[in-house]
């Protein structure tokens, strides 16, 4: 059975980061691996406008762009399942039970892990100075991450290098090669 991974926390934590380096380590080890930011799939705008039902599968209690991020995971999962994919690495804020288990769904015949990130203040802040724009506000991202429910499977401090970060998120998820 295929295993999937999804890499949360709040915003500048690290996710995509470290979702890649997983990527890499796995595929250095000849696992056919695929790594997906769900940012990247719910690009869409302008905000504001009325909310069609997605490919006519509305998702009832989901925000629009979760409900983008849920059908084109499902898309782009059966696609890497479809190539043989045996591992699935996801970026993304899973901030409530009812977006995980849409996660969970999306990612059919899967055996899903949910990682949550916990990044020092200080760190975010440093490391997000140079890869953000102008309007990032890390105060808001922290107020926003806080909002999240406690719904993970795992908790890894991301202190250190990432592929340091990484090698811990696969040893305390079992995926050990």
């Amino acid at each position: 059975m295929p295993r999937a991974l999804l890499l949360t926390g709040g915003g500048g934590v690290g996710k995509t980061t470290i979702a890649q380096t997983i990527g890499a380590l796995l595929t250095a080890r000849r696992h056919r691996t695929a790594v997906l930011d769900l940012d990247a799939v719910a690009q869409f705008g302008p905000a504001g406008q009325p909310v069609p039902a997605i490919a006519g599968r509305p998702l009832p209690g989901l925000r629009f762009h979760d409900q983008l991020r849920v059908h084109n995971l499902a898309a782009v999962w059966t696609t890497y399942r479809d190539a043989g994919a045996q591992f699935m690495v996801v970026s993304g804020q899973v901030e409530t039970p009812e977006l995980r288990a849409a996660y969970a769904s999306a990612l059919h015949d899967c055996d899903v892990q949910l990682v949550r990130l916990d990044t020092p203040v200080e760190l975010i802040a440093d490391r997000t100075r140079t890869t953000r724009g102008p309007e990032w506000d890390l105060e808001a991202a922290l107020a926003q991450a806080a909002t999240h429910q406690p719904i993970q499977d795992f908790t890894v401090a991301n202190d250190r290098a990432p592929a340091e970060v990484a090698a811990e998120v696969l040893g305390t998820v079992g995926w050990h090669g």
